[in-house]
């Protein structure tokens, strides 16, 4: 199976249309886990569709930020 990754260069919509292909397990940086772990359109809604409304007003490190921090998708765009 490829491995399929999320990147800066997409619309919004190709970064709808791949995130299928791109999710993972979700894994919470925090013992207890976050909210987003636990509610996939919570987490689609924050670190997907968020970040390119931010990047659309020149908020670049608030978008790079939220969309690493994604317990499904943030492996993704960190690349590691």
């Amino acid at each position: 199976m490829e491995v399929k990754h999320l990147s800066e260069q997409l619309n919004l919509r190709e970064t709808l249309h791949l995130a299928r292909l791109a999710e993972r397990m979700p894994v919470s940086r925090f013992r207890f886990g976050s909210p987003c772990r636990f509610v996939r359109v919570l987490d689609l809604t924050v670190h997907l569709v968020l970040p390119e409304l931010c990047e659309r007003v020149g908020a670049l490190r608030v978008a790079r930020y939220l969309r690493s921090t994604s317990p499904r998708w943030g492996r993704s765009w960190r690349k590691w």
